[in-house]
């Protein structure tokens, strides 16, 4: 009995033992991409007359977005269906391919394990239907050329060369890829020909460029495909080269809108009735908008009467259109946001000639000159006049012109500091006068009082021996008799001596009558100590040539033309680079290729390193050398002032 006892008891523990739920001891994480083990056809094959693709794994997997990350090369609109079973892929075609074909499927991004997602990284099988399997290479890397970045995930295509619509902008490529983080891509099994070359952002996924809203590039010449090419270099800008079209035009408001179908870079608007009238307009929403104001013409009806004008208007790439529309406008309750300063000068200024830049909201269309002024704290010591005051051609944009030289403005000061002083000695002098003869007063006042307190039985505390019922207590008398009536340091007159432009409450007008709010800019002389210096040369540069001076992140700092012994004086403490432009037409600015004719853009080269500025600090030796089998020169170390 007792053994059928402790035979029981031994089953219920290793039954217990067994449904007891015990935590994974766990594990090294699987960071091993995923194998292909077979597939049909198999990669590099010849003669393949299937209609069926079919990969087999090294583990189970995942498929994620496969119409939109697999590319099959030669581009075709080869409809497919896919199943995914555990470590096998089958893709069914729904037509056959075509026969002597050299075919690449790049399934990119789309195939991952299914434990951690880690991604099969040579993703690309090739097969021929023919006799013979094509296998030229393409590739190269992508950046873009205002800052050197990767080019991310743009497409690059090859275009057959004989094609009427060879290009990114009407054709699509036979053969194509998409860049890595890194910006490189890679074409394989490329048939022998001609093509063009062409890398671009394809943001809607329809293999084409839009040039409004993604950046491009291109290599300049014909690629003869008959062997296996050097790595090539691409480098991609934005520029929309649409044609500059007018959309439509009417009134908005009580105002009126011209719309174009890109950004405008400058106007001019003509009222051939008055040619001299300036016309007040404002561009708005990236200027793609004209708005022209209803007060231009305050006689002009409500929707009953219109006058012609003619727009002629310019883009960023200098292509321009005239326009003839018909003004017109509609009562409305509709008003604008009053005209602001948007953009104020910079303080720090060096002595000589001086240009103060302020941009507004809108046009403006009258000044009240008296007040911009130079200010030295409230002291006025200059007014700005008409001659020193300058527009753009929309009135947008004004500039103060005029001459500061520090030794000047530090002598203003000097004697504004001596006034002052002479006027807190002056003022010192009468406060002590006036403290003697208070004092005197004080002492006089206080023996009357005390004489007075004893006749009305009151003592020095204030105590009242005998009262009546109309008397009552004087206050009681300080027993300093050194206590001030005055503060002998107080200044009212100027509490600092900063420079500044000072623009008063209602300076500028705009062409709705409406002003702005007031404004003040404090200058201040740049010292040199507080900058360093910049100094290269241009060697052998043939054409003229622009050096740029940008920031760590590309913004432009300053700008030199033509100048072969190159300086950039007061530069700020801080990281920079610095570029340099060939300016093969002398224009003095950078001109973008075009993709269409394969005109490349004008070359632009980045002296190869990061440049550290100091305080007091001259950076030297920062030389581009254009000598035959040179590269350009990163120069030496830096050297204390």
């Amino acid at each position: 009995m007792i053994r059928k006892y402790l035979s029981l008891l031994f089953i219920l523990i290793i039954v217990y033992a067994c449904a007891t739920v015990q935590s994974p001891t766990g594990g090294e994480k699987d960071e091993k991409a995923p194998i292909l083990y077979e597939s049909n056809p198999k990669d590099q094959s010849i003669n393949f007359k299937g209609k069926e693709i079919k990969l087999y794994f090294n583990e189970w997997m995942k498929l994620e977005q496969l119409n939109q990350e697999l590319i099959i090369t030669p581009r075709e609109d080869i409809k497919f269906e896919s199943t995914l079973k555990k470590q096998e892929l089958i893709i069914k075609l729904n037509e056959p391919l075509k026969d002597s074909t050299t075919y690449t499927f790049n399934f990119r991004k789309a195939l991952k394990d299914i434990t951690e997602g880690n991604l099969w990284e040579s993703p690309i099988i090739a097969f021929s239907t023919g006799s013979y399997l094509d296998s030229l290479t393409v590739e190269g890397n992508v950046t873009q050329l205002m800052n050197q970045e990767p080019a991310n995930s743009f497409v690059v295509g090859l275009y057959d060369a004989k094609a009427d619509t060879a290009n990114l902008r009407q054709g699509k490529p036979v053969y194509f890829t998409t860049t890595n983080e890194e910006g490189t891509f890679k074409m394989q099994n490329l048939k022998a020909g001609n093509y063009l070359l062409y890398a671009f952002e394809d943001k809607n996924d329809n293999l084409i460029n839009n040039s409004e809203s993604e950046a491009f590039g291109f290599h300049p010449d014909t690629l003869n495909l008959y062997d296996s090419l050097p790595s090539l270099s691409i480098s991609t800008y934005q520029r929309n080269e649409d044609t500059l079209k007018l959309k439509k035009y009417s009134p908005v408001g009580k105002d009126f809108i011209i719309q174009y179908n890109k950004g405008i870079a400058n106007y001019f608007i003509t009222n051939p009735q008055d040619s001299s009238q300036h016309i007040y307009a404002n561009d708005v929403e990236d200027s793609k908008y004209i708005k022209i104001y209803k007060e231009n013409f305050p006689e002009l009806g409500y929707e009953t009467d219109s006058i012609k004008l003619f727009m002629e208007v310019k883009d960023s790439i200098n292509h321009s259109r005239l326009d003839t529309i018909y003004f017109m406008t509609r009562e409305s309750r509709i008003t604008n946001d009053d005209i602001k300063i948007t953009n104020t000068p910079n303080g720090k200024i060096l002595t000589g000639p001086q240009e103060f830049k302020y941009t507004f909201s809108k046009p403006v269309k009258d000044i009240n000159y008296d007040s911009i002024q130079l200010r030295i704290d409230t002291i006025p010591i200059k007014k700005f006049t008409k001659e020193e005051i300058s527009f753009s051609f929309n009135r947008k944009e004004i500039n103060l012109n005029t001459i500061l030289n520090q030794t000047d403005i530090n002598e203003i000061i000097d004697s504004l500091k001596s006034i002052s002083d002479s006027i807190q000695n002056y003022k010192d002098s009468v406060q002590s006068f006036s403290d003697s003869i208070n004092l005197r007063k004080d002492s006089i006042d206080i023996a009357d009082k005390d004489s007075l307190l004893n006749q009305k039985g009151i003592d020095r505390k204030g105590v009242q021996n005998k009262k009546t019922k109309n008397e009552s207590p004087e206050s009681s008398l300080p027993n300093d008799s050194n206590v001030s009536r005055g503060n002998s340091n107080s200044n009212q007159n100027i509490s600092s001596y900063d420079l500044k432009i000072y623009i008063g409450q209602g300076s500028f007008i705009g062409i709705e009558e409406d002003s702005t709010s007031q404004n003040t800019t404090k200058l201040s002389f740049k010292k040199p100590e507080d900058y360093g210096i910049i100094k290269g040369k241009v060697i052998n540069m043939e054409s003229d040539f622009i050096i740029q001076l940008i920031s760590e992140k590309y913004v432009l700092k300053d700008t030199l033309v033509n100048q072969n012994e190159f300086q950039f004086n007061y530069v700020e403490p801080g990281n920079y680079r610095i570029r340099l432009i060939e300016d093969e037409n002398g224009n003095g600015i950078w001109d973008a290729g075009n993709p269409l004719t394969l005109k490349p853009a004008e070359n632009i080269y980045y002296l190869d390193e990061l440049i550290t500025v100091k305080a007091n600090w001259e950076v030297i030796d920062k030389n581009f050398d254009f000598s035959v089998d040179n590269d350009v020169d990163e120069g030496e170390e830096t050297s204390d002032l």
